[in-house]
């Protein structure tokens, strides 16, 4: 998984690629780990790219977690105003 840019002013790109068809779950958190949003929540395949708005939040330190096929993925990014 890859998202960028990062520091974030209002959106990112949020990169990343399945092996096979499969369900994925993408949520923001926030540092005190409180569920933000969830960004994505459907069965997918292949190289994927979504969309990611910031623009309504705080600036502060946020974590992005991937879930998909008993793995996790998490990445820290910080939205900047």
């Amino acid at each position: 998984m890859g998202t960028y840019p990062n520091p974030i002013q209002s959106q990112a790109t949020v990169r990343y690629t399945l092996t096979k068809q499969q369900e994925v779950t993408v949520r923001l958190y926030d540092a005190l780990g409180r569920q933000v949003r969830t960004v994505l929540n459907e069965e997918q395949a292949g190289r994927r790219e979504r969309t990611l708005d910031v623009g309504s939040l705080p600036s502060g330190v946020y974590f992005l977690r991937l879930q998909s096929n008993g793995q996790t993925r998490t990445q820290k990014l910080t939205v900047v105003r």
